[in-house]
């Protein structure tokens, strides 16, 4: 039994391609679900952990975050030059702090614990995880498929318009900048390029394929890898 990560651009019909693949294979889907998983393992809410999910620091994150190392929120703000004290980051809050301390979540904190629920599920197998660096954090794991869906941005644009029913420059922002939150995330906390083809042992352009086709290389790639035993599939 094993493991399949998907990393994606957005608006590449991920989690479609992930059902067709999973119904395939008798695999669960693990998608915004992680947020639970990772929140148990922290003993921390839904919410809190979102804050973090696929979010990489900003330099003024990072210097507010330095500065929290020393001192309360409260006092982080107060040493910090006036712009950044109408920051939209989040830092927890003086009660939180005054109730937790330094084990308030943080970005490396999440991490960590994001890390742990992706090999335990890789451990339990048969999920297929999307997003979350599973390329990296799982890349010495025996049974796991590494999947990279991409698509032309013209493509991607006029299907979440279609989708969300918006204006196309509209899904173009919302793209353009849930990649660059992506890639931002994966070069910040693991230092690599997700565009990087050496990372994936599949990469398969969406656009092109069409989603049955690119679920079925998947389904494909995984029994020949033989990831299930023959008396395993449906």
């Amino acid at each position: 039994m094993g493991v399949i990560t998907i990393s994606r651009l957005s608006g590449c019909a991920a989690n479609e391609v992930a059902a067709k693949v999973a119904e395939a294979l008798g695999y669960e889907v693990v998608d915004k679900e992680l947020l639970a998983h990772i929140a148990a393992e922290a003993q921390a809410s839904e919410e809190e952990v979102a804050q973090y999910d696929e979010a990489a620091l900003s330099p003024i994150e990072r210097f507010l975050r330095t500065l929290v190392k020393f001192a309360t929120p409260e006092e982080a703000i107060t040493w910090s030059p006036g712009p950044l004290k109408e920051t939209p980051f989040w830092l927890p809050t003086k009660e939180q702090w005054q109730k937790e301390g330094r084990r308030v979540l943080d970005h490396e904190k999440c991490l960590k614990f994001t890390q742990a629920v992706l090999k335990k599920l890789a451990q339990k197998g048969r999920v297929i995880i999307i997003g979350r660096g599973g390329m990296v954090v799982l890349k010495d794991f025996p049974k796991a498929l590494h999947v990279r869906l991409f698509a032309p941005l013209e493509w991607r644009v006029q299907r979440l318009a279609q989708i969300e029913n918006i204006p196309p420059e509209k899904a173009r922002q919302k793209i353009v900048a849930e990649d660059k939150r992506r890639a931002d995330y994966l070069r910040h906390f693991y230092g690599v390029d997700w565009n990087d083809p050496s990372l994936y042992h599949l990469v398969l352009n969406v656009a092109a394929l069409g989603i049955e086709a690119t679920s079925n290389l998947i389904v494909s790639a995984a029994r020949e890898l033989q990831f299930e035993t023959v008396g395993e599939r449906g």
